[in-house]
């Protein structure tokens, strides 16, 4: 899986990434009014596979429609959508072929 196949994911569904300075993230799905955008922390995301891993779970929120309010207290809810959305994001990064041959490949 490389990295422009997730910017053309994000595209194909109409989601806007946008470089943001986020604070304490790498990246952030937000949801208002059916618009759907991706901020990225591009100055923290130190290398490529952060930038893919970021951007994929971010992908993730979307399509579980893993979200949550900004203003979410909630740490059960926050990690059960976390959670969705990551898990999404290991299914498009590792593709179980791959893991059952990197498995059988092991031995």
């Amino acid at each position: 899986m490389n990295l422009n196949y997730l910017y053309d994911i994000a595209e194909k569904e109409h989601i806007n990434i946008y470089n943001w300075q986020i604070e304490d993230c790498n990246g952030i799905y937000l949801n208002y009014d059916k618009i759907n955008a991706i901020a990225l922390n591009y100055d923290k995301l130190g290398t490529y596979i952060e930038e893919k891993c970021t951007l994929a779970e971010e992908l993730g929120h979307f399509y579980m429609d893993a979200t949550y309010p900004a203003s979410c207290t909630n740490k059960i809810l926050i990690d059960k959508q976390e959670y969705r959305a990551k898990k999404w994001s290991y299914y498009v990064l590792i593709p179980f072929e791959n893991l059952r041959r990197a498995i059988l490949n092991r031995n």
